[in-house]
């Protein structure tokens, strides 16, 4: 068995122990020091974040953990209970075999962000603090009995390091946390490279997992959804131009205009004048499709409207619309509404709904927009074929919408998750699914019979997760004799419609799965 050698003062010197309250609601900046400190939580949970000026990055350290802050790095501790929370900081030094420390550290972290708060938990801390603590005069023994437990403390941080696949896991944790960080709060002014640099990973790594994950450069996508946040406000608010851009993170109004008009085709002056024109949208399907285009009707009618269209016609008639779009209705109907403002019907049943999208948008006056969001969904689709390639291969897979005493097949022979799923994505439709428009049943047997192991379910957010695992359960029991059984999830906020918005949506929650860590995915 081969021996390591470590060099004969590999050694860790105890320096000083130092305690601090923290009242409730408050935090606390520990000074910055140039040796290594490991910190006990012994009252209150608290957020430690080693990088203060980046708050998304703070992480919760329960009571009763044990966390490490390296030298020369800013700690800013915060108690987030109303009660005070008490932390005790123990400095010390590692002497030659810093750098074998450092470099194990670095093997752990060199895919995850400096700033990672590693936290661990030994159960004799508590009584050890005690050690730590302690007024009465040093002796030898006490000073034999800090040492050892600061080489426990080391030894359990050093075990508990991730490895190379869980610190992928780890990157790709921080890469979805900066993509919803962008998402929420557009308006902020974010350095592309720091947050490079805090994902821990080169520059280059850090932006091939975020690449891989949206589709897009983190440049290219904070650029995509400021300007869809735009389309919003210039649509649906009074405000100016500037207030617009200064509200999105651009500080020139000249700048985002010329911005604007290069992704929409149009200058945003035009583009807010045609998308403010009052919509009666009599279909909640089109909801989704006008929403990509930056537009929320001043009316939208539930479905089954049309059953008893004179009470609804008041309700139009006083919305004052300049424009109603409409799913097909009765000739009288039609004419009823032509009467109240101009009508566009749509026959969208059988029909794609990207045409349907183009449709809308050249009535509006706003096709460019629609064509320019159609490319950001392709490159999107694109992104997601290359991690079904990647984790299902040519594996065959159902297509199932689950519901409490319910379920229904979705086939090839119906363009409804058809065009999306082995379209677009490619997904491999197995020969059952060539044969079945929709196949509704009650019971997951009936499913279970047909010649495919492999099922992708469509559940709606509002179902229970007991329902899915115990969906997952039954499907495992029912195909026990198939060598190889595959079940995914895809969770979606109902109804399920075919609209534009609903795809980008599926398209979104397909790469989460897949990109969900291999241990945790249902597969």
């Amino acid at each position: 068995m081969a021996l390591h050698h470590f060099p004969e003062r590999f050694a860790l010197r105890y320096i000083a122990t130092e305690e601090y309250t923290i009242e409730g609601r408050l935090s606390l900046a520990v000074p910055n020091q140039n040796e290594p400190r490991f910190g006990y939580v012994t009252k209150e949970n608290v957020t430690i974040n080693l990088n203060p000026d980046r708050q998304f990055l703070a992480e919760t350290v329960l009571c009763g953990e044990l966390f490490f802050v390296p030298p020369n790095r800013n700690c800013l501790i915060h108690n987030p209970s109303p009660h005070a929370s008490q932390i005790v900081m123990i400095r010390f030094q590692w002497e030659e075999g810093k750098d074998l420390i450092t470099a194990r550290m670095k093997q752990g972290a060199g895919r995850q962000r400096e700033s990672r708060v590693y936290r661990h938990r030994i159960p004799q801390a508590l009584a050890w603090m005690q050690d730590f603590t302690r007024s009465e005069g040093d002796s030898l023994a006490l000073h034999y009995q800090r040492l050892s437990h600061l080489y426990a403390f080391a030894s359990s941080m050093l075990a508990g390091l991730p490895g190379p696949e869980q610190a992928e896991d780890e990157l790709m944790s921080y890469v979805k946390q900066i993509k919803q960080r962008m998402l929420e709060r557009c308006d902020t002014d974010m350095d592309m490279e720091e947050l490079a640099r805090q994902s821990g990973a080169s520059p280059s790594r850090f932006y091939q997992t975020f690449k891989h994950h949206t589709g897009l450069s983190p440049h290219k996508f904070m650029t995509n959804v400021r300007l869809n946040a735009s389309l919003s406000l210039l649509a649906n608010s009074t405000a100016s131009i500037l207030e617009v851009a200064h509200s999105i993170g651009y500080s020139d109004e000249l700048y985002f205009s010329r911005l604007f008009k290069k992704h929409m085709g149009i200058t945003p002056t035009l583009y807010s004048t045609l998308a403010r024109k009052r919509i009666a949208n009599l279909s909640p399907v089109f909801q989704g499709d006008l929403s990509v285009l930056g537009i929320t009707p001043a009316l939208t009618l539930p479905r089954g409207w049309s059953d008893h269209p004179e009470q609804y016609m008041g309700t139009i008639e006083r919305c004052q619309p300049e424009l109603i779009f409409t799913p097909p209705v009765p000739d009288d109907v039609y004419r009823t509404l032509s009467t109240i403002s101009p009508v566009v019907m749509l026959h969208w049943k059988g029909a794609p709904w990207k045409e349907r999208l183009l449709e809308i948008s050249r009535v509006l006056g706003l096709s460019s927009v629609a064509e320019r969001w159609l490319a950001y969904f392709d490159a999107k689709v694109l992104n997601a074929r290359t991690h079904i390639r990647e984790h299902l291969g040519e594996t065959p897979f159902l297509l199932v919408s689950a519901h409490e005493g319910w379920f229904r097949v979705f086939g090839m022979l119906r363009r409804k998750m058809k065009d999306l799923f082995y379209d677009d994505l490619q997904m491999t439709p197995p020969a059952p699914a060539k044969r079945i428009s929709f196949l509704d049943t009650p019971s997951l047997r009936d499913i279970a019979a047909l010649d495919c192991s492999n099922v992708l379910f469509l559940t709606p957010t509002t179902a229970k997760d007991d329902f899915c695992a115990g969906l997952e359960a039954e499907w495992r029991e029912l195909k026990k004799d198939q060598p190889e059984k595959h079940c995914l999830f895809i969770r979606y906020e109902p109804p399920l419609l075919y609209n534009a918005a609903f795809h980008e949506s599926l398209v979104d929650q397909m790469v989460n799965q897949l990109q969900r860590p291999v241990r945790n995915v249902h597969v």
